[in-house]
C-alpha cells in the first residue's frame, strides 16, 4: 500500500486481516477514500480495542463474536461506554470519526450492531436561542446577588435587553440626559471590582 499513511495505521493494516479488509473497502474503486479518512478509521478501531483492554482487533472480534463482549453496550453505555469515555479526551467531531471507523470495521467483519439506536456525537455545536428570563428565574438570580449594585444591574439588564458590556460602558449622559436631577453618578469606576456604582438622589 503506497498511500501517505501514518506508521501506526500502515502497521495495523499489514498486521491485522480485519483492519486490512476495512482498508481495502475504504480505498476501493467504488469508495475512493482518502488517506486521512483511513487514518481516522484505523485510529478509531485502535482506540476501541484499547478501551476493551485487549491487544489486537482480531482478539476483540473473537470475544465479540463469542458473546463474551457486548459490542453495543461497550460502545453506547451511558457514562462508561466507549463514546462517553472518548468524549472525555477528544472533540465530538473526532469521536464521531472514530465511530464511523468502528462501524465499518465491525460491519465488514460480520458483526451486527444496532447502530440506529446509538446516538452519535454532534459534529457541530447546538446553538440556543436567546430569551428573556422568566419571573422565577429572575427572582432566583436576584436572591443570589450579593449587593444592591448587582441587583440593580441585573434588573436593568433584564428590563432593557442590554448586554453586560454595554451596561458597564454606559454613562450618566447616555441614560439620564433629560433627567439630570434623578442621579448624580452612574459609573463603574466607583464600583471597583464588585459591580456598578449607582447612587440615586432622593
Amino acid at each position: 500500500m503506497s498511500w501517505y499513511l501514518r506508521r501506526m495505521s500502515r502497521g495495523w493494516i499489514e498486521k491485522y486481516p480485519s483492519v486490512k479488509r476495512m482498508a481495502d473497502s475504504v480505498v476501493s474503486v467504488r469508495r475512493m477514500g482518502s488517506p486521512p479518512t483511513l487514518n481516522g478509521y484505523v485510529q478509531g478501531v485502535r482506540h476501541f480495542v484499547e478501551y476493551l483492554g485487549l491487544q489486537s482487533p482480531e482478539n476483540a472480534l473473537d470475544k465479540i463474536r463469542s458473546g463474551e463482549i457486548d459490542a453495543f453496550a461497550a460502545i453506547d453505555d451511558q457514562g462508561e461506554g466507549f463514546i462517553d469515555k472518548a468524549l472525555e479526551k477528544y472533540a465530538h467531531k473526532t469521536v464521531r470519526g472514530f465511530l464511523f471507523g468502528i462501524k465499518k470495521w465491525l460491519d465488514l467483519n460480520g458483526v451486527k450492531v444496532e447502530w440506529e439506536k446509538i446516538e452519535f456525537p454532534n459534529s457541530t455545536m447546538i446553538r440556543e436561542t436567546d430569551r428573556a428570563p422568566t419571573k422565577e428565574e429572575l427572582k432566583r438570580i436576584l436572591d443570589h446577588s450579593s449587593s444592591l449594585r448587582d441587583r440593580v444591574a441585573v434588573t436593568i439588564l433584564a428590563s432593557s435587553g442590554l448586554r453586560v458590556g454595554t451596561l458597564l460602558g454606559l454613562t450618566c449622559g447616555d441614560v439620564l440626559m433629560d433627567y439630570p436631577d434623578v442621579a448624580r453618578r452612574l459609573s463603574s469606576k466607583s464600583a471597583g471590582s464588585g459591580g456598578l456604582g449607582i447612587v440615586f438622589e432622593s
